[in-house]
């Protein structure tokens, strides 16, 4: 078989291969849309929900904070005021417990952040790497499948052609080889017919040319 033919042993396989390939397209297009919507989703919640609740912790434990300060101060102050030493003791521990609570509420809106700016460079790296495949599944592949639709089409009003006459094709050459030396005959008679006119005149001029000689013979011995 050339290379140049197809080889083609069922429509009913290129229709199959269609309909898969079609699913395919399908899945492709389903699973990058998910992989983006759960970029952007996590991008969201982080952004949205988990900074608004830690800037919202940090500036309620700022206020714990400034809190237990008064509350050391006002003991401290009472203690003065009294002559004796200021027990402060859990004020002070109450203090130092809302200031570790402020720190850990920073450091956690800080690595918010962080996570933030790493997953916008992550989701931008992942649209960057698929593109490819997308550009696959949303154009390259919907084409394939149109040819493949079409290519069937064509297959099917080609096997739907009533056959060809096989008794009028062969009959064809005949009738034109009768044609033809039907032609060449009556070609051949009117060469003839024309030899047979130039044969004619030419000899009626050659005996026009031996009176017209005896003329001047007979003048000249007059």
């Amino acid at each position: 078989m050339s290379s140049e033919q197809a080889d083609v042993r069922s429509i009913e396989g290129i229709d199959r291969f269609r309909a898969t390939l079609a699913g395919f397209v399908d899945a492709g297009r389903a699973a990058l849309l998910e992989a983006e919507s759960d970029l952007d989703r996590m991008v969201l919640w982080l952004d949205s929900e988990r900074m608004t609740h830690w800037k919202a912790q940090v500036r309620r434990r700022q206020e714990l904070v400034t809190r237990a300060k008064s509350e050391v101060y006002r003991k401290q102050t009472q203690s003065s005021a009294k002559g004796g030493r200021a027990g402060d003791a859990d004020e002070r521990r109450n203090l130092r417990r809302a200031e570790e609570r402020l720190e850990e509420a920073r450091r956690r809106m800080a690595a918010t952040k962080a996570w933030i700016r790493q997953l916008e460079r992550e989701r931008t790296l992942f649209k960057a790497s698929v593109s490819p495949f997308a550009t696959t599944v949303d154009h390259d592949l919907p084409h394939a499948v149109g040819l493949l639709r079409r290519m069937s089409e064509n297959l099917e009003a080609y096997i739907s052609m009533p056959p060809p006459d096989l008794g009028r094709l062969m009959s064809a050459p005949s009738d034109a080889g009768s044609s033809t030396r039907r032609t060449g005959a009556s070609i051949a008679s009117n060469k003839s017919e024309e030899a047979g006119e130039s044969g004619e005149s030419g000899a009626t001029k050659s005996t026009e040319s031996e009176n017209e000689r005896d003329e001047k013979d007979g003048d000249s011995w007059e």
